[in-house]
C-alpha cells in the first residue's frame, strides 16, 4: 500500500467557504496558462475577497498551474507569491486519469460545490472525454455555474463574487461524501493544502463485498426479476448499491428483504456516485443492465462507470443479464 511521511503539525481551524472546481485541458498549452494568468490577476485585483474562496483542483492542474511540473512544455504557472496563497486555500483531488474529474463530478452531485472553472480547449480531444461532458451535463442539471473562459471568470470576480462568498458555503477542507452518510477526509499536504491521493489508498471506510445493481430504463423490469429470483443470493453481500429508481424498485419488489443504499436517479448523478465508490474502493462487484438499443441523455455518465471500472481492475463488472446470471448461479448456487 501506498504511504507518505509527513511530519505531524496541529489541525488547522475549520473554516466554511464556497468552494470552486478548476481544471484546464491537458493537451493545451494555451488554456493551462489562460488560467495561470486569469488567477494571477485575481490575486492582484482583491487577494482579500479570493481568500474568500476555497479551490478543488484537479491533480494534473495544480501540477501544472501551481506547482509548475510542465515548464519544459511551455506552460508558465502561477508566480511564487500565489503559489504560496493557493498553497493555503486548495485541496488537490487525483488527476484525471485517476478519477479527478468524476470526483469532482461528485462534489456537484452532492451539492458540495456549485462554481466550476474548466478551462477546456475545443481545438484538444480532451474536451470530449466523457468524465468532462457528464460533468458539464450535472452542472446545468444541479444549476451550477460554468465560468469556462478568463472573460466570463473577470466578469463574475467583479461583479458576482462578492455575492457568491455567503453562497452554499462547506467546511474546509471538503469532505468526500458517499450515498451512505460515511464521508473520506483528504490528507494534510503541504504549506496548508491538502489532497486526495488515489482514492482506493487513502479510504479508511472500505466496504467489503458491496454490489452495485444498475439498470437503462427499458432495462429495469429485468434488474427487478433477477433482484426477486436471487435475493438470497444478493443478502449475501454487505451493501447492495444501486441509483434511485432502481433501488427503490428493487427494494418494494423484494419486500424489504434486500436493504439497498439508493443514490441519485442515473440522469441526476447516480451512475457519478456508483462510479466514486468504485474509484474509492468501495465496491467490488457491478451488475450494469445496458440497454444497447436506445440512446440515453446521460449516456456520459454510464461511460465513466465503465471508466471506474478500468482505473480500479479489481472490480468484477457483468454487463448484461446472462453474464450476470452465469455468474451467480456458478459463485453462489453451485453445490
Amino acid at each position: 500500500m501506498f504511504t507518505r511521511q509527513r511530519k505531524k503539525r496541529s489541525p488547522k481551524k475549520q473554516e466554511d467557504k464556497t468552494l470552486i472546481g478548476i481544471f484546464a485541458s491537458y493537451d493545451s498549452i494555451t488554456k493551462n496558462d489562460q488560467l495561470a494568468r486569469t488567477i494571477e490577476n485575481l490575486y492582484e485585483i482583491n487577494q482579500e475577497r479570493l481568500k474568500n474562496f476555497h479551490f478543488i483542483f484537479t491533480g494534473g492542474t495544480f501540477q501544472r498551474v501551481v506547482l509548475g511540473d510542465d515548464k519544459d512544455k511551455g506552460i508558465n504557472p502561477v508566480k511564487a507569491e500565489v503559489v504560496e496563497f493557493l498553497l493555503k486555500n486548495s485541496t488537490r483531488i487525483p488527476t484525471r486519469r485517476e478519477g479527478g474529474v468524476t470526483t469532482l463530478a461528485n462534489f456537484v452531485v452532492n451539492r458540495q460545490c456549485r462554481i466550476i472553472w474548466p478551462f477546456l480547449d475545443p481545438a484538444e480531444p480532451h474536451w470530449l472525454n466523457q468524465e468532462n461532458l457528464a460533468l458539464m451535463r450535472l452542472c446545468d442539471v444541479w444549476k451550477v455555474k460554468r465560468l469556462m473562459n478568463s472573460g466570463s471568470v473577470m466578469s463574475w470576480f467583479d461583479s458576482g463574487a462578492s455575492r457568491d462568498i455567503k453562497w452554499n458555503q462547506e467546511p474546509v477542507p471538503p469532505v468526500l461524501k458517499f450515498p451512505d452518510g460515511d464521508k473520506l477526509m483528504p490528507e494534510p499536504y503541504k504549506e496548508g493544502a491538502y489532497e486526495y491521493l488515489k482514492l482506493n489508498y487513502k479510504s479508511a471506510q472500505k466496504k467489503p463485498n458491496t454490489i452495485a445493481l444498475i439498470a437503462h430504463d427499458d432495462m429495469k423490469t429485468r434488474m427487478i426479476d433477477f433482484a426477486v429470483e436471487y435475493q438470497r443470493e444478493l443478502s449475501k453481500f454487505s451493501r447492495i448499491l444501486a441509483t434511485g429508481t432502481t433501488g427503490r424498485d428493487v427494494t418494494e419488489a423484494t419486500g424489504g428483504n434486500l436493504i439497498v443504499t439508493c443514490c441519485q436517479s442515473g440522469p441526476k448523478g447516480g451512475d457519478i456516485q456508483i462510479a466514486t465508490e468504485i474509484l474509492a474502493g468501495r465496491c467490488d462487484f457491478v451488475i450494469f443492465f445496458v440497454d444497447p438499443l436506445h440512446p440515453h441523455p446521460h449516456a456520459e455518465d454510464i461511460r465513466v462507470v465503465f471508466g471506474a471500472c478500468m482505473i480500479q481492475d479489481q472490480v468484477r463488472m457483468f454487463t448484461n443479464e446472462v453474464q450476470a446470471r452465469e455468474w451467480i448461479e456458478q459463485e453462489y448456487r453451485a453445490g
